[in-house]
């Protein structure tokens, strides 16, 4: 299970990550520069996305770990920011209906082991006309890429974290809201998709199997 694995490196998932910072924080300063008003952020992790939010935001933030959840306490206690934490997954999360403005998920949707019930869970919970923020590791647009280095990413991700190199959340992403933005980066990988949920829409209820982890 994913939980058990993210508890076991706690701090250390910081250290793992650092090569990599250099490509993700830019990305999450622009993605978190659109969340407005009561916001939900699903997989908060470590807090990394914390330091990016616009004032005036008011910050709830979801993980399945409990160590990951305690590094994020401390970074936003140290940042001197308000923060309402639960420990909670993201396919069942424990707010009303429609009851926040701006939904997030930075790198999430490649980890949580229900992609489409986690996503149907987020339009819930988003008022209509809200907005949904995804910065998510994706599939690539180059079959080259996905066949040299996302597969055997992918390979090495899912024993060290249950991280998955090549689903679809882009793809996803449609079924449940109206894209506004869809930014693409470094061939595809890395996405940056802005979207809302329509006043007046229902989504396909037919699973989709195509989005499922390789």
């Amino acid at each position: 299970m994913y939980r058990e694995k993210y508890n076991r490196l706690g701090r250390q998932y910081d250290i793992l990550e650092r090569p990599l910072e250099g490509f993700f924080e830019p990305l999450r300063e622009r993605a978190l520069s659109f969340a407005r008003g009561r916001t939900l952020e699903v997989g908060v992790g470590t807090g990394k996305t914390l330091p990016h939010y616009p004032q005036g935001v008011e910050i709830y933030a979801i993980d399945g770990s409990e160590k990951m959840l305690e590094v994020a306490k401390r970074r936003a206690k140290e940042l001197r920011i308000d923060v309402k934490f639960y420990l909670t997954e993201a396919e069942n999360l424990p707010f009303p209906d429609a009851y926040f403005e701006t939904v997030v998920s930075s790198f999430t949707f490649c980890t949580v082991p229900h992609p489409e019930r986690a996503m149907k869970e987020l339009h819930r919970v988003l008022k209509p006309g809200g907005r949904a923020i995804f910065l998510e590791h994706t599939k690539s647009d180059s079959t080259t890429i996905n066949v040299l280095f996302l597969l055997p990413l992918n390979l090495f991700l899912k024993f060290l974290v249950e991280d998955s190199t090549l689903r679809e959340t882009h793809v996803l992403v449609r079924r449940f809201f109206e894209v506004e933005l869809e930014e693409t980066h470094h061939h595809g990988i890395v996405r940056l998709i802005l979207a809302r949920k329509a006043s007046k829409r229902t989504f396909r209820e037919k699973p989709f199997d195509r989005y499922m982890s390789f």
